[in-house]
């Protein structure tokens, strides 16, 4: 196994677990309204999720561009719903609404976990990637997915955690309707300033 590799990948987890990216956002404001426990079946359901697409994009990586059609469909629905994400966020941080905040929002699940990965254009162009470069380095095929997949997937699950207690500090404060105003809009303002740095870099 390269070094190189390994060290690209361990670096891909630092990154996943200080950036807020849309799952890491998506747990913390969880947390904010439902605690970090309710996070449990989310982040099992995202790890899943998380998972079958590296089986994917490994069994198909040599059949895609990802400077092609199909990789520019996924940057642009990827790109759509950070945006969507990150203005929703904002909104709950500028409205009076953030006051009755544990009634506003949803609690998601299981399904709603694995679903935010297929429709997140970003991961799936990231996935390629990493298979494209890095698949024979890991032994190809099969064990080359796995070993990869277990490799991230076990960053993204210490990121989501990380961010879902981040959320139940907030939560503890959610005397003080200031306070989770505030956190929501530097939560959502992260995620759009991420978003808008994606879509610049996918153009």
């Amino acid at each position: 196994m390269p070094w190189d590799a390994l060290a690209y990948l361990l670096a891909l987890l630092l990154a996943g677990v200080i950036t807020p990216g849309p799952n890491n956002i998506t747990c913390t404001v969880h947390s904010v309204v439902h605690g970090k426990k309710s996070n449990i079946p989310l982040i099992a359901g995202m790890a899943l999720g998380f998972i079958s697409i590296h089986f994917i994009c490994g069994l198909a990586v040599d059949h895609f561009d990802g400077e092609g059609p199909v990789g520019t469909a996924m940057n642009i629905i990827g790109s759509i719903f950070m945006f969507l994400i990150a203005f929703g966020i904002l909104y709950l941080g500028r409205s009076e609404k953030i006051q009755d905040f544990p009634t506003v929002i949803p609690k998601l699940g299981f399904k709603t976990g694995v679903l935010m990965q297929y429709v997140n254009g970003k991961e799936w162009v990231m996935v390629f990637m990493i298979m494209s470069k890095f698949l024979s380095d890991f032994g190809g095929g099969i064990i080359g997915i796995l070993t990869i997949s277990t490799i991230t997937t076990t960053g993204g699950i210490l990121a989501m955690i990380v961010w879902s207690n981040v959320g139940e500090k907030i939560k503890s404060k959610a005397e003080e309707p200031k306070t989770v105003k505030t956190a929501f809009t530097v939560l959502g303002s992260l995620l759009f300033i991420l978003a808008i740095l994606i879509s610049i870099k996918g153009l």
